[in-house]
């Protein structure tokens, strides 16, 4: 069953140049908040223009949710972003060639599907996909449906597409799934209109055995990096941003904001003056969707030859959702993907309860085949401060030009990127470096 894949819905002191122990440069100076992908790209951008850029960074370490996880020595783990999704003409591709680092395919090409430990025909069920999907991207083309959600327009349309009982049972698992997937929210949350706005990159999809965040930790190589300052009030002086931290505040020309959706939506970064009333509803219709990870390690692989494998009919899921991992790294791994409503429900749960509930999927499959895990590492973005999620989504309410909303500068004074900011390309690694390289390049059009 070809390309069912996430993306398949449709993605101390005051900053002066004596303080820093240089001359001061003809741009100007630009704060830049957040280090992680959009954030390092556009102080990479705008260093080599000229300007003097600082970047502030709450974490103890760069990459933002760009995470790789190495307490495994021979198997390192990817706890955010893992994908490129299609390298062809993709910018995070033309970065990993210029750094140099190793990649390998992982599309979402062979797929196998279980319920109640049988096979699903997958031919049948791609058929029954791309039935449902193109009902449902019809009625998105019509106004008196844009504000449906995703969850009531996949009912309209398979009324439409006149499946079998089980089938359309079947279906709309899937399509609850794949919403969850893609955004990282419920179907119920988000609008149909959604359909066919995201532009999808071709080529393959590749991952990075040695971890993704080797691109963030060579792009913040030669940059001034400031770990461990968190951002707690931005404020536009006569002839300054002024940014207060916890390590103390800093001035600049002009700042970058490029922190989090999930940030944004709490006050722990305040403005003087308030963001304008359309910045603030894009940040209200916007959601921070949730999108977390199970890693169980095994002593030996009892899978399909398969890049992704379903299983549905569990209680409390759509779709148990599994990717096999030992073509990464030659270890036997496998990792759950969760999103939305069950992402939120697993994270009340602790390890155990959590390995346990995995378990009993894998076993809904293979029985008495899956051994004990030797390991396991799980992620809880909700919980991460400096997240407070995975990436955006459209809300129910939100409109097309809510991102450009969220994107505009104010006053040309305090600029912003980030993945939520981009409308084609939102939560993708790609979009967030796109996000980077626009501002970048708005702020030295002003000179």
């Amino acid at each position: 069953m070809a390309h069912l894949n996430r993306r398949s819905v449709l993605i101390g002191a005051a900053l002066t140049a004596s303080a820093c122990g240089s001359t001061s440069t003809t741009k100007g100076s630009v704060l830049v908040i957040g280090a992680g992908m959009a954030g390092l790209t556009a102080a990479n951008d705008l260093a080599r223009a000229g300007y003097q850029v600082t970047v502030l960074e709450a974490r103890d370490r760069t990459g933002g949710r760009l995470c790789t996880d190495r307490s495994w020595p021979d198997a390192p783990l990817d706890l955010g972003a893992s994908w490129i999704h299609g390298i062809d003409g993709n910018p995070v591709a033309e970065l990993r060639d210029k750094f140099g680092v190793s990649t390998v395919v992982f599309n979402q090409d062979v797929v196998t599907a279980y319920s109640g430990g049988q096979r699903i025909d997958p031919e049948a069920m791609q058929a029954d996909l791309m039935a449902t999907m193109t009902a449902a991207a019809d009625l998105a083309t019509r106004p008196e449906y844009a504000h449906t959600s995703v969850a009531a327009g996949t009912d309209l349309a398979l009324d439409r597409a006149h499946l079998p009982a089980d089938a359309a049972d079947r279906m709309r698992n899937t399509m609850r799934h794949l919403t969850q997937d893609g955004f990282g929210a419920d179907a119920e949350q988000i609008p149909l209109w959604i359909f066919g706005t995201d532009h999808a990159e071709a080529g393959d999809q590749v991952v990075f055995p040695g971890g993704y965040d080797q691109l963030t930790t060579r792009l913040a190589t030669e940059l001034d990096v400031r770990l461990r300052h968190v951002v707690r009030h931005i404020a536009i002086h006569e002839s300054s941003v002024r940014v207060e931290t916890d390590q103390g505040s800093f001035s600049a020309d002009r700042v970058l904001v490029t922190v989090p959706l999930g940030v944004l939506k709490t006050d722990a970064i305040t403005f003087d003056p308030p963001l304008p009333a359309a910045k603030q509803q894009a940040i209200r219709t916007l959601g921070m969707g949730l999108y977390n990870k199970l890693f169980l390690r095994f002593d030996h692989r009892f899978w399909d030859d398969a890049d992704m494998i379903l299983e549905y009919g569990l209680a409390q899921e759509p779709v148990a959702a599994w990717f096999p991992l030992h073509r990464v790294s030659g270890v036997p791994m496998i990792v759950a993907l969760r999103g939305g409503s069950v992402a939120r429900r697993i994270e009340t749960l602790d390890d155990t309860a959590t390995v346990t509930e995995a378990m009993t999927a894998l076993r809904a499959i293979w029985g008495d085949r899956v051994p004990e895990p030797l390991a396991h590492k799980v992620t809880r973005w909700s919980t991460d401060p400096y997240a407070l999620g995975s990436y955006s989504y459209p809300g129910i309410d939100s409109v097309p030009g809510d991102r450009d909303a969220l994107a505009a500068p104010v006053a040309d004074r305090i600029f912003f990127a980030g993945e939520a900011t981009h409308d084609t390309a939102a939560a993708t690694v790609h979009g967030a470096l796109l996000s980077g390289r626009r501002e970048a390049t708005r702020i030295t059009a002003l000179g």
